[in-house]
């Protein structure tokens, strides 16, 4: 996985349960992934997001930490592709978050279109 971004965890970022507040959590795994689907198509004109799935908190971020976003290309469709990220502790790596998202290229109306990308091995239509 290559590296997007990091961020330090602040205490105005914390829940009533004193971690960091979920809608953090989604904002920078979202920013991570479109860096990455940046990376892969070359261009943020005609990219938009379709979903975001599966966000996974694997363990309750404090005040203090770095988290290190990370992401990597998943599943190319036609018109789509996933992007997979992770935030890891930026001293220790260990993993505090997983999420995937779906991005899709579109013309100048909004209209999806092919993207052109080639097909690799596994991939499916569309995710």
């Amino acid at each position: 996985m290559k590296i997007a971004t990091r961020r330090f965890v602040r205490p105005e970022f914390m829940n009533h349960h004193q971690t960091l507040y979920a809608g953090y959590i989604s904002e920078w795994l979202t920013e991570a992934a479109m860096i990455g689907v940046t990376e892969v198509m070359g261009e943020t004109e005609h990219v938009v997001l379709a979903a975001v799935r599966e966000i996974r908190i694997k363990r309750p971020v404090r005040a203090g930490t770095i988290l290190e976003f990370r992401y990597q290309p998943g599943k190319y469709g036609t018109t789509s592709v996933e992007i997979l990220a992770e935030g890891r502790d930026f001293l220790s790596h260990d993993i505090y978050v997983t999420g995937s998202a779906i991005f899709v290229t579109v013309d100048d109306e909004g209209n999806k279109m092919p993207h052109g990308l080639g097909k690799r091995e596994g991939d499916q239509d569309e995710p």
